[in-house]
């Protein structure tokens, strides 16, 4: 590779195959390396001495490298990075590589397991410097919600359509997750058909639910929609339940709410339930943050 430079940093390869060193004003400053993965695939690795740090020479090193890998053919240039590097992972995402995942326990650091985050930037991903190129970067970076849409079904007694999974113990409404890219009504539309083989109509937003981390999950956002007022008898003998998700369904009093759900859906419920007709709650961990 011909020595190359943006004026400040310059990259000039070493006897070492594809290692090179990194020059800042005339100083020898770090070391990158690429190494060929085949297929059109070149992994990237980078070093900085500690006294010239946090100057911008190794995101000047590094986008030199990546480009220049690009532009030589390579469809495709990665790296991986310490999960615990916050420095680092700045600096691939300043050069316009993106995330794209954890590779959990990769490799062992001073005694002990690390995560790594997989990053690549491909020949045909905009410039970082371009509006479509920063939205795909901060796309790459953003934490990642889970978003979920449960239907509340009431009877003309005011009960609560509560459905038995196949998959857990506690009850809970029909509806779930919402799929990438789907509105979060149409996610509770469809996991209410899925679920109970009717068209169910969806009604106004009822309420906002945070719920923190809890049994190994993430933390995520709840929307309760209003699946409307039904003649209990009458529902019940049109549902036709997924026998792979559901067991049983039934109209249940907010007391056989408590027994039967998790103590965060019970308090979600008895909010909604006690709130005034149109109003949309705002609650976190199934209490109004007022209260909190």
């Amino acid at each position: 590779m011909p020595e190359i430079s943006d004026g400040v940093v310059t990259l000039r390869s070493t006897n070492e195959t594809g290692q090179f060193a990194v020059a800042a004003d005339g100083q020898p400053v770090g070391r990158v390396r690429l190494v060929d993965a085949g297929d059109a695939v070149a992994e990237l690795s980078w070093q900085i001495n500690e006294t010239y740090r946090r100057r911008g020479h190794a995101t000047r090193a590094v986008r030199l490298l990546v480009g220049h890998a690009l532009a030589s053919g390579y469809v495709r240039v990665e790296a991986y990075v310490d999960a615990g590097n916050l420095a680092a992972l700045r600096v691939a995402s300043r050069s316009g590589m993106r995330r794209e995942g954890v590779i959990r326990s990769r490799r062992t650091l001073d005694g002990a397991r690390h995560d790594f985050v997989l990053v690549a930037r491909l020949a045909d991903d905009p410039e970082p410097s371009t509006r479509a190129g920063f939205i795909g970067l901060v796309n790459s970076t953003l934490p990642r919600t889970r978003l979920i849409a449960h239907v509340v079904v009431r009877d003309e007694h005011g009960r609560l359509l509560l459905c038995e999974t196949t998959y857990k113990a506690d009850w809970e409404l029909p509806g779930g997750v919402v799929e990438p890219f789907e509105s979060p009504r149409d996610g509770a539309t469809r996991e209410a058909t899925e679920e109970l083989g009717i068209d169910l109509p969806i009604g106004p937003l009822l309420a906002v639910d945070w719920l923190p981390p809890w049994n190994g999950w993430d933390d995520a956002v709840e929307l309760l929609f209003d699946g409307g007022v039904h003649d209990g008898a009458t529902f019940l003998d049109r549902l036709e339940l997924e026998p792979r998700e559901i067991k049983q369904v039934e109209f249940c009093t907010l007391d056989v709410v408590k027994e039967r759900c998790l103590p965060g859906t019970y308090k979600r419920l008895a909010a909604v339930l006690g709130a005034p007709y149109g109003e949309v709650l705002y609650l976190e961990r199934g209490a109004a943050v007022e209260s909190l």
